[in-house]
């Protein structure tokens, strides 16, 4: 009866595009069958059918012509035409009778042709509109079988509607369809070494904002105990008026770049400790030659010295920050805070790297005496990383400008410079790891873009900020704040 009942149900042929011209010539020729035996057998008046079958072959036409098509319902007008002229010659219709009756006909068989091409063409343009659809949606569908990420698309409310294999494959669990987004999916999850719940969850928290969220890192274990890496990006998708309809989700396996940084990073820390001892042992061993061959006044070889000097403290600054590098992606760069007067470090650090360069002036223009809690060595190497790379990219005869003051509970470090300045498109690129600043020419500067990384993380690990306001051409203003502490000088 389901059967039956699905076979006979126009709507559910929506889409199908393969008519039929049997079940509409068969159906309505025994209706024409089924009128007459009524009308003679059962009613015993022939005329007792004229507006039953006007009536009844409406409901046919329209019935065909919404099921199979233009086809189908030009072959049930044409039957039942066929069957007004033959009630008409059945009924020997004569005189004014016989003019209003092929009148009569003639006006049906047009309201049931405009019927049948209109409702017919209709049907035809859904059907096609709607197998474009399922097209597009297989094609979407294998696409999306065939990408190496996860991939997961949901309603507005979070109910899944589509998954991918690879998401089966990297969450370790066969992703429901039809449930919710929550305790179901990412459970195990963690994230800053904490347990994931579901606010946290980067699908959950665009439906909830409308608002991208882009390389959420995760750690999953699996059944098996192995300890999977994944990157989860999230974005909703929005109709015409705005509202959100829908939101998908790329999750990418990044384990194996994951422990490639480790080693990585386990190689860099092994190289730097091994490194460290030997240029510390050179450095003395130079400075102690420096004070035996300046009794002899010997000018060329104290230059020679001074300039071996000059690039082992190169070499050790830069072991001493690949450690500091290896240190932080690690967690294990120590900070010891204390309580200290900021403006009397600022004033240390000048004297230090002002003896190191007589090409520009270092200037202290705005002392205000604050204390904050900080690591004290930390941040006079954050303060040595920007009074370099001040000095560093500005031109000969030119002054580097400190300031310190106070603004919204904090203690604000400023830095500027006069030098080439920094693109705007550079700008929140030079705080990463390894990123060199490049001229209008592509031409990097000396460094090995660690400085800023490593001031970054400092600042970062003392609860602060840093930032840059830069235009090419007229110089840098680089900013730190730190918290400030429980008695500073006002």
């Amino acid at each position: 009866m389901r059967r039956l009942f699905h076979y006979l149900n126009p709507i559910a042929h929506l889409g199908e595009r393969t008519y039929s011209v049997i079940f509409p010539l068969l159906t309505t020729t025994i209706s024409c069958i089924l009128l007459e035996l009524y009308a003679y057998k059962i009613a015993q008046n022939p005329d007792a059918i004229n507006m039953l079958a006007i009536v009844l072959f409406i409901g046919y036409i329209i019935y065909f012509a919404f099921r199979e098509g233009i086809r189908g319902g030009f072959i049930a007008t044409t039957v039942t035409v066929l069957y007004y002229v033959y009630i008409i010659y059945t009924r020997r219709h004569t005189g004014d009778q016989l003019i209003t009756s092929i009148e009569t006909v003639l006006v049906l068989t047009f309201l049931y042709l405009f019927m049948a091409g209109i409702i017919g063409w209709l049907k035809q343009t859904i059907d096609e509109l709607i197998e474009k659809e399922a097209d597009e949606k297989k094609r979407l569908q294998a696409i999306i079988q065939q990408l190496p990420v996860g991939v997961i698309i949901t309603d507005n409310k979070g109910t899944i509607v589509q998954a991918n294999k690879q998401v089966d494959y990297i969450l370790d669990m066969k992703v429901p369809l039809g449930f919710a987004i929550g305790k179901e999916i990412l459970v195990q999850s963690v994230q800053d070494g904490k347990p994931n719940g579901p606010p946290q969850l980067p699908l959950i928290q665009t439906l909830a904002s409308g608002k991208p969220v882009v390389g959420q890192e995760f750690t999953i274990h699996h059944r098996n105990g192995k300890k999977v890496y994944v990157q989860v990006s999230a974005s909703a998708i929005h109709n015409r008026e705005g509202n959100i309809i829908a939101a998908a989700s790329i999750i990418s396996d990044i384990t194996s770049q994951k422990e490639m940084e480790e080693r990585k990073d386990d190689f860099l820390n092994m190289a730097s400790h091994e490194l460290k001892t030997p240029i510390t042992s050179m450095k003395l061993y130079i400075d102690s030659l420096m004070v035996k061959i300046g009794k002899y006044k010997d000018n060329r070889a104290t230059a020679i010295l001074r300039n071996i000097n000059t690039q082992t403290s190169r070499l050790q600054k830069l072991v001493n920050d690949l450690l500091d590098v290896s240190r932080l992606q690690t967690g294990k760069l120590s900070f010891s805070k204390e309580e200290f007067r900021l403006d009397e470090l600022i004033e240390e650090t000048i004297e230090i790297l002002q003896g190191s360069t007589k090409k520009q002036s270092i200037l202290f223009v705005k002392k205000t005496p604050i204390t904050v809690s900080a690591d004290r060595f930390r941040v006079y190497q954050v303060l040595t990383n920007l009074l370099t790379n001040a000095i560093k990219y500005s031109g000969e005869g030119t002054k580097v400008n400190i300031r310190l003051y106070k603004q919204e509970g904090s203690a604000v470090v400023e830095i500027q410079d006069f030098g080439i300045g920094i693109a705007k498109d550079q700008q929140k690129k030079i705080f990463e790891r390894l990123y060199q600043v490049t001229d209008d020419k592509e031409k990097t500067f000396p460094g090995f873009g660690m400085g800023l990384y490593i001031s970054k993380e400092i600042i970062k690990r003392h609860k602060g900020a840093i930032w840059v306001e830069s235009e090419k051409e007229k110089g840098s203003h680089f900013y730190f704040s730190l918290p400030l502490g429980k008695k500073y000088v006002s």
